[in-house]
């Protein structure tokens, strides 16, 4: 038996010195990539390569507990540091995505339409602003917006060209409160206020570590008319900065969420009707107008109300690990330890998990699995694996890993398997 147990120690620390090899390896690859490394791999790879470093080096002093749980402490404080050192990189990361194509200049937008109109076409082109007052998330898919909207329309367009704005993904899709009309040198503006709800398809893949895009999606009236809104570059400082958040208020209003740029963008869309105007294949498709307001979540609030009961249940769960032994029979008098007892405390804390998962799924109402959701399925795995460490010790044979100084391994093991499932999802979900 001691001979195995030999064999086995000398198996398991050449497969560490692989194992951190192969993770140094990976971690140096990660950070040669020219562009911008994977989060996932950059993260992954150097906690697994200083994980396997501090088994390699405290294992060989000795087989005393202590050198265990020095190991077993190391892997969880590197996992933990990836985990909140990854929550950092997301939250700071500036990288967005937007409906179509950007266009940040008069330039960008004549190329653009060069591109994008059907050949022959001279549409006229309206000038079109927006400016945002306040947002508010009223539930998972719908957004209140306030604000104005305005349009120049220049002395060469005729008369019998209607004027306004449809805005056809709101409630009320014409603002009828016209704001201010008046003429300039050349050309007439007119403005409206809007305070109207749209229907938008969010993601809610990385809640609360979540960026959402709330755009405006603008329509001339005059379906049959040869009409293209352009952004009024000219009512805005140039040059035109997203980070500057032009088009925003200053004191712009709303809760759980910082904006973080603005810009307009253009998406062409091929419809299946002509909305009976004419025949349908008279009516080319013209690209669409967009004005687009990125926010980032303010993850703190809901990210630690779910950390916290989740933390507590964890240490619960590891602290009733300390109750299940075999070799002190007083002990497991005097706590009253018993196999029926533990699975109904396991019973009990997925039920507890499952109430605050279900709290997840009403907040966001996403259609696949969320972020935050994923620490509910960690906490499941380790009450189910406690559950069975307990059936195996008071089993009548039980396996050598229960038989091992009084079940320690699934005690050393209970923190590193917890952090490291818990980065590996984050890193799944975020990187």
């Amino acid at each position: 038996m001691e001979r195995d147990r030999s064999g086995l120690h000398r198996w398991l620390m050449r497969a560490t010195a692989a194992l951190c090899a192969l993770s140094g390896a990976g971690l140096l690859a990660a950070l040669a990539l020219a562009d911008r490394p994977r989060l996932s791999a950059l993260v992954g790879c150097g906690v697994v390569f200083l994980s396997a470093l501090v088994v390699f080096v405290v294992r060989p002093f000795g087989r005393e507990p202590r050198h265990y749980w020095v190991c077993s402490a190391a892997v969880s404080a590197f996992c933990l540091a990836g985990l909140v050192g990854t929550w950092h990189l997301v939250h700071e990361d500036d990288h967005h995505v937007v409906i179509g194509a950007e266009v940040t200049s008069a330039e960008m937008v004549e190329t653009y339409l060069a591109q994008e109109l059907p050949r022959g076409s001279a549409p006229w082109r309206v000038p079109t602003g927006v400016y945002l007052e306040s947002i508010q998330f009223a539930n998972s898919n719908e957004v209140k917006v306030s604000g104005y909207v305005w349009q120049r329309y220049s002395d060469d367009i005729p008369a019998s060209v209607s004027r306004g704005v449809v805005l056809p993904e709101a409630d009320d899709s014409y603002p009828a409160k016209q704001a201010y009309r008046h003429r300039e040198p050349g050309a007439e503006v007119i403005g409206w206020y809007f305070k109207t709800s749209f229907v938008q398809k969010f993601d809610y893949t990385r809640y609360p570590l979540d960026r959402q895009d709330v755009w405006i999606r603008m329509w001339h009236p005059d379906l049959d008319r040869r009409v293209v809104l352009t952004p009024d570059f000219g009512a805005y400082p140039r040059p035109w900065q997203a980070s500057a958040m032009h088009g925003l208020d200053p004191q712009f209003v709303t809760a759980r969420w910082q904006p973080q740029s603005t810009l307009f963008s253009y998406s062409r869309h091929d419809y299946t009707t002509n909305f009976g105007q004419g025949r349908y294949a008279d009516r080319p498709p013209f690209p669409e107008l967009y004005f687009n307001l990125l926010v980032s979540r303010q993850f703190h609030g809901p990210l630690f109300e779910t950390l916290v009961p989740t933390g507590f249940i964890a240490v619960l769960v590891f602290a009733a690990l300390f109750v299940t032994t075999r070799g002190d029979e007083l002990r497991r008098t005097f706590v009253g330890f018993t196999s029926f007892g533990v699975i109904s405390f396991a019973v009990s804390m997925v039920l507890v998990v499952a109430v605050r998962q279900n709290a997840i799924r009403e907040a966001t109402a996403a259609p696949g699995i969320v972020y935050l959701e994923y620490y509910s399925f960690v906490l499941y795995l380790v009450v189910l694996l406690s559950a069975i460490n307990a059936l195996l010790v008071t089993a009548r044979n039980p396996t050598l890993v229960v038989r091992w100084r009084d079940n320690l391994l699934p005690r050393i093991a209970y923190w590193p398997v917890l952090f490291g499932f818990s980065l590996a999802a984050t890193l799944y979900t975020l990187g």
